[in-house]
């Protein structure tokens, strides 16, 4: 079995954005080593640009993997390419446009346009949305780090794509991607029999969720999970499990799935962000599995994913 499918034998899909058999090369990504071995191996460029991918015009979202001729047609200029790794015998990679270019500046076929992936994900092939997730991260990530976050001056991609370096001859500082965690966690009530659920403002219709945050400096990820509940909903949590993760490029995060126990069922909805948190039982949850917005979209998130286990749980 050579490398290319052993790697694509040990990965798995349980979310949207992590079915991934890319195959990612660091040592090709050496700019004197890449030329020569993908010398023989074909092709494929996605393009971001807004922060959008490039779809087919159609009843269903397909993206749009260029080629070397299709890519030249676009006659864009000075674009750099991120290598993204290896599948199938192509080299994958992705586009980051100049400052200066925009959506409305770009000359696309009739049949091509951008939208944003998180809109149409549920509608992709999973392999190929994995991909889109991998390229968009790193285009953000390239797009906003042109300046050095220590002195100011302009920086310039190496090892393709996968790091800046500071032009100035004083600094010289390397920056490398980032990804931020964030905890989410389905919390099961003292008894077992109900789990929390929260209405955040920026969901549309009735839309009930899993609690989730972001990862503070100095804390663990338990620790944060303990937070983030309490601070949302007044809640109190004493342990929390590992359950799974899935990326997340919206835009460069990573969803670090837990399973938590309450120790207290007192809510005090005093976050920000939430409308209101309750206690469902199972049959109420899967009473708002059946609502069009009452639950994220299955085989989507891992925030559905935590739900559904739970739910198929004697």
């Amino acid at each position: 079995m050579n490398a290319e499918a052993g790697w694509s034998r040990i990965m798995s899909q349980r979310f949207y954005f992590d079915k991934n058999v890319i195959n990612r090369s660091t040592l090709l990504r050496q700019d004197n080593h890449i030329g020569r071995q993908l010398k023989n191996m074909g092709q494929k460029f996605i393009f971001v640009c807004d922060g959008k991918n490039l779809f087919y015009v159609g009843d269903k979202p397909k993206p749009v993997f260029l080629d070397k001729r299709a890519l030249a047609e676009l006659k864009i200029e000075n674009y750099e390419r991120i290598f993204l790794g290896v599948a199938d015998n192509t080299a994958f990679y992705a586009i980051v446009t100049p400052v200066n270019i925009s959506i409305g500046d770009t000359i696309l076929p009739s049949n091509h346009y951008f939208e944003d992936l998180r809109t149409v994900a549920t509608n992709i092939e999973p392999l190929e949305a994995s991909y889109l997730a991998y390229a968009k991260a790193l285009v953000f990530w390239n797009e906003k780090s042109r300046f050095c976050g220590i002195c100011g001056s302009p920086t310039t991609s190496q090892k393709n794509g996968h790091e800046r370096i500071c032009s100035s001859d004083v600094c010289r500082q390397v920056h490398f991607p980032r990804t931020d965690p964030a905890v989410i966690m389905l919390v099961t009530h003292p008894t077992a029999k109900k789990c929390l659920l929260g209405r955040n403002r920026r969901f549309k219709g009735m839309r009930f969720s899993t609690l989730a945050g972001f990862v503070e400096p100095g804390e663990t990820l338990e620790q944060a999970v303990i937070r983030e509940v309490f601070e949302e909903t007044g809640v109190l949590v004493s342990k929390a499990t590992y359950r799974g993760s899935q990326p997340w490029p919206f835009p460069a995060s990573i969803m670090l799935g837990f399973r938590a126990e309450a120790d207290s069922e007192e809510i005090k909805c005093d976050d920000d962000e939430l409308i209101e948190a309750r206690w469902f039982t199972k049959e109420e949850t899967l009473a708002l599995s059946k609502l069009e917005d009452g639950l994220p979209p299955s085989n989507f998130s891992i925030s559905r994913w935590l739900i559904d286990v739970w739910l198929n749980e004697s």
